[in-house]
This record gives structure tokens, sequence and C-alpha cells, in this order.
């Protein structure tokens, strides 16, 4: 992507975005695919955090076929998305650091987040696409020694995570750097469709986990992190604290899943006439899938949904947010990285 910004010296008048580099097509795609094809396909539409986008496809298929996913595979769907939230934060984090001249924090980024890349493998059999989450559950059942591997992995995911708080959060540059740089308030950021971080950010405490509770979710408990003055720091730190909170999530989810039992209902190829729609709390916000199956489609095969549209939560960070912040704010050139890194922006989910 590419931002198109109106300058008076150093200061930004106007911005806007211009999106498309990476345009790919995936929703026509999909229309001419199975089902379990365009599964595949929806990974790649945020490759930071796929897996939240793979549940709230399932999500929209579970409605579609009527079924309810075992209470293993619940818990399992919960443990994958919170590790994929962890190695989406870790990601952001190797590249906000940068911009405000830390590229030291780093280099515990890229460590914690390889140990999350290797549990993904150990798991799934993939270190960045996993397609574990599956319509009906989930595509494998879990290894036996899953707890006592997990655990270890996050013992020392946790560790860095703190080195990274004490060493950069913290760090009196990185918060004069970020503090009072973008401000959103909590008003402006629900009127202008802000959600997840940039939405908790300005002191809201909305979170469609709690909202929904879906899958293991109703059944963990875990606090919703929020700023309270709405600025890049403010996002930063939500994006901190939910870091400890999906490392809490995890380990109570591995304590309660229940050690025996199926993992994923047998589902028929052919795709039943309906309508479904996922949300999930992704590691940006608010993800949304909405899949209608019909056998109406000219030329169409029952295998085939009639029609799928994804909503992510970039577009409105990148358009309203930003140029509300922009308007609003005296934001320098040398500003907009990190205004622009507080967001937490997916290019591809905009261009899909």
């Amino acid at each position: 992507m590419a931002f198109l910004l109106t300058l008076d010296g150093e200061r930004i008048l106007d911005v806007d975005l211009i999106p498309g580099f990476l345009h790919r097509g995936f929703e026509k795609m999909m229309e001419y695919r199975r089902w379990d094809m365009d599964l595949v396909m929806s990974a790649r539409i945020c490759v930071e955090d796929p897996d939240h986008v793979e549940l709230s496809y399932t999500h929209a298929m579970d409605q579609i076929f009527g079924v309810d996913p075992p209470e293993r595979a619940k818990y399992a769907r919960t443990i994958v998305a919170e590790f994929s939230r962890l190695a989406s934060h870790l990601l952001w984090m190797m590249h906000f650091a940068g911009p405000v001249a830390a590229r030291y924090a780093t280099s515990w980024a890229i460590a914690a987040r390889e140990e999350v890349l290797k549990w993904f493998d150990y798991v799934a059999g993939h270190r960045i696409y996993h397609h574990y989450i599956y319509p009906g559950g989930v595509r494998w059942n879990l290894p036996k020694d899953l707890k006592e591997r997990t655990l270890q992995v996050l013992d020392r995911v946790e560790g860095l995570v703190r080195d990274m708080e004490r060493g950069f959060f913290l760090h009196p540059v990185f918060q004069r750097r970020a503090r009072d740089v973008g401000r959103l308030k909590a008003s402006d950021a629900v009127r202008l469709g802000a959600t997840g971080p940039v939405l908790r950010g300005s002191g809201v405490a909305h979170d469609i986990r709690k909202a929904l509770k879906y899958d293991a979710y109703g059944m963990v408990d875990f606090e919703i992190p929020k700023g309270e003055y709405g600025d890049a720091y403010d996002r930063a730190m939500v994006r901190l604290r939910e870091m400890y909170v999906s490392i809490g999530i995890i380990r109570q989810a591995v304590q309660q899943i229940p050690e025996e039992g199926p993992y994923r209902w047998r589902l028929p190829m052919a795709l039943p006439p309906g309508e479904g729609v996922g949300r999930v709390e992704s590691a940006r916000g608010e993800f949304m899938t909405h899949i209608v199956s019909t056998t109406e489609k000219p030329g169409g095969r029952p295998l085939e949904p009639y029609r799928i549209k994804f909503r992510g939560p970039t577009m409105a960070h990148l358009t309203t947010v930003l140029k509300h912040i922009v308007h609003n704010e005296e934001i320098t050139v040398a500003d907009f990285p990190v205004v622009v890194g507080s967001l937490d922006p997916c290019p591809p989910d905009i261009d899909r």
C-alpha cells in the first residue's frame, strides 16, 4: 500500500490511502472453488494473523452446515487463535520498534515469535499458514503431550515479553516518542468504525470474545485491556497487555481441555443452501466472514459457495481513523510512521 500526503513543510495536512498493490481477487476466485479449498485460500488474506480469518470462515460454515463443534475442538480453536494473536502482536512489535529507533527491541520479538512458530509446526505441521481450524471442529487431533509442551513454550515467550516491556515499552524515550501522538477519543473511535486494540486504546472495553463467547472463550477468565488517552502509546500498551492475556487464556485452556473425545464432525462435501456469518476478535480487531450458499447459481455446483465477503479492520483504520487524526492533530512526517504503526495495518485484508 501507499499513502498520498499533503504537506506544509513537515506537517501533514491530509492523507489518502492508495491500496491495490496486493489485489489477488480472493473473494471472486472462491466462487469457483470447493468450500474446503476456499478455507485454505482464506488464510492468505492476512499472513500475520491467518488463523482468525480461518476461524471466522469456519464459524460461517458451521452455521451453513448446522453443526456445533465438539468441546475438545472448541478449546483447540481457542488455543490456536490465541497463539495466532501472540504471533501477530510480536510481528507488529518487530515493525513498530524501527520508526522509534529501537531496533534492538526487535530481537526479543523475533526470538519470542520463533517459539510460537515452532509450536505451530509441532501442532499443525506448518509454521506460517496452519489450516488447522476446520468446519465441524479442527483438522487433526491434538498431540498427547500438548499441555507440557505448550506450558514450556509459554514460559519462554512470557520471559521475552517481560524483557520487551522493561526494555522498550517502559523506556522513557519511547514514552516521549509515542505519548500524546495520534490521539483518538472514544466517541470518535466508535463513530469512525475502529475495532480491536485501536478501539480499546481509546478506552472502549469492547471485545468480540467477551460479547459472543464463541468457542471456549465463555469458559475461561480474562480481562479486556484498554487505554485512557487514545494515543499511540496507549494503543501500543494495549497490545503489550493483550500478549499477557493471550498467555493466560492458553494456560487455562490447556488445563481445561477434555483429554478424550471427538475433535471434528465429518461433513459432506456437498454444501447445503444457506447463509452464515462468522465474527471473531482478530489481532487487529473484528474480522467478519459472510457466506451465501445456493444451488441456483448459473452453472454452479453444490460444492461451491455463491458468494463470500470478508470484512477486516484495516480499511477503517487507514482511512477514516487516520484521516481524522491527521486533520485534528499536528502530525509531522516523523510522527507518521508511529501513528500508522500504532494502528497495526494488514494491507492484504484490504486487497481481497
